[in-house]
């Protein structure tokens, strides 16, 4: 505990001054080098083999690239989507060919492996841009902080709530150590610090929130977040990993922190397209 506390203190500034005091290229660098450590890590834990992982963690980065360039308008829609099709084509034709050829030579590498492999090039790269895309909008701070306060803030709630209260397993064969107190204090505090969000922007900068939508989407977005946590936990399960990696104390790997954000940094940019709250 003290470690993972240790590693929270140093990180979370570190993260909020690249969201809230650089120009969007900070998210975009964030983003891609998740994505990228992201990459790296599920092909350990799948034992794809050091080329597949070079290709993966290359893809990550070349799609959040792409993504980029079209936030910050030095690629329009058209030529923006045409590089993003064209890495994704290429990563999955390199990707087919290194299969046949491992087949070929006698080499694991069969569905487990590519169900790695294609999500750590494609999947995962696409979900963490939606972060680059946050952050090119209207209130491009406030829009990007959203789902990061949601994911950590749920995260710290469950912990602790599960903690002093936790009695019913959540899902015991997927993560043990969850509990349904645990999840319901979660998605609380998910909620009450999404409005406390809405309530700085209000009255420090004057931007109008539509509170209702900040409660609905803090409480889908909550929900949307443990289930990206229980989903990467389920991964690392089925390759018989505890962990992601090591080099976050406490935590375990990069994906181990940023799991929740696969699948919610996606639908935070939903909610902004459909009913956005402020």
């Amino acid at each position: 505990m003290k470690s993972r506390l240790m590693v929270a203190a140093v990180g979370v500034p570190v993260v909020l001054v690249v969201l809230t005091f650089l120009p969007p290229w900070g998210t975009a660098v964030l983003s891609a080098l998740i994505a990228a450590c992201a990459a790296r890590e599920l092909t350990a834990v799948a034992e794809t083999g050091p080329a597949c992982t070079a290709l993966c963690v290359a893809s990550a980065l070349f799609v959040n690239l792409s993504v980029f360039l079209y936030i910050c308008g030095i690629l329009t829609f058209k030529p923006a989507v045409f590089v993003l099709s064209g890495v994704s084509i290429l990563f999955l034709l390199i990707l087919l060919f290194m299969w046949v050829l491992y087949h070929e030579r006698s080499v694991q590498f069969a569905g487990r492996e590519m169900f790695a492999a294609l999500m750590s090039g494609t999947v995962v790269p696409l979900c963490f841009s939606g972060l680059c895309v946050l952050r090119g909008g209207d209130n491009g701070v406030f829009r990007v902080l959203l789902p990061f306060v949601i994911a950590f803030t749920g995260d710290g709630g469950a912990l602790f709530s599960g903690m002093l209260f936790g009695k019913h397993p959540l899902a015991p064969k997927t993560s043990p150590k969850k509990t349904r107190e645990g999840a319901l204090g979660g998605l609380i505090c998910s909620c009450v610090c999404s409005l406390i969000l809405a309530l700085l922007m209000r009255l420090g900068f004057s931007i109008d929130v539509n509170y209702p939508l900040i409660i609905c989407w803090g409480i889908l977005g909550g929900a949307v977040s443990q289930l990206g946590d229980l989903t990467f936990s389920l991964i690392k399960r089925e390759y018989g990993k505890k962990d992601y990696g090591t080099v976050l104390p406490g935590h375990g790997g990069v994906l181990d922190r940023f799991d929740s954000m696969v699948t919610l940094a996606p639908v935070i940019v939903c909610a902004f397209l459909l009913a956005p709250p402020f």
